[in-house]
């Protein structure tokens, strides 16, 4: 049986090396990555399995602090980013990641979060109740990702901007940082 807990700071090379294995060597050249260096992580959220409770990792998933800024009134809605989610190539098909998907969208309802975004295809995310954010333009940064953009939401949130793009929370106005060049 497989055995999901909080990840603990000693996971964190075997996190890094199911990472690498799923997602090729390449994945810290994606948009998701570069955005995830000036977000801060909520630890209680990063979730991982392992085949009992004594066994190293075999799936990670992990959740961060993130909004959308509206490109139109420059204004921000908070969300979570959730990702990455990954599992051992060596034990994909066994349903870990349904699994720790589950269990990470339970404890994100419990703690009151409205809004989890991530990117990803929507043929595993839909059973989540993940949608594309299409036809609204949101994007991540350097415009990257908008076909897999997608988001699960409380229906009494307001809705995502027509034109926007997933920042950091502390990203507080656009003179701040810039989202375009002059």
């Amino acid at each position: 049986m497989i055995h999901f807990d909080l990840e603990q700071p000693q996971d964190q090379a075997v996190i890094e090396n199911i990472l690498d294995q799923a997602f090729g060597p390449s994945r810290s050249d994606k948009s998701s990555y570069a955005l995830r260096h000036s977000l801060n992580r909520v630890d209680d959220l990063c979730l991982t399995a392992r085949l009992n409770a004594q066994s190293a990792v075999v799936g990670t998933v992990r959740i961060w602090e993130a909004a959308v800024v509206d490109l139109l009134n420059h204004k921000f809605q908070d969300t979570l980013l959730l990702g990455p989610l990954a599992v051992l190539p060596t034990m994909q098909g066994l349903r870990i990641g349904a699994g720790l998907m589950r269990r990470v969208l339970s404890k994100i309802d419990v703690l009151g979060y409205q809004r989890v975004m991530l990117v990803g295809d929507i043929d595993f995310y839909n059973q989540f109740g993940f949608q594309g954010v299409k036809p609204r333009h949101i994007t991540m940064p350097g415009g990257m990702d908008a076909d897999r953009l997608l988001v699960r939401q409380t229906s009494g949130i307001k809705s995502l901007p027509t034109v926007g793009r997933v920042v950091s929370r502390d990203y507080k106005t656009l003179e701040e940082k810039p989202l375009f060049a002059a």
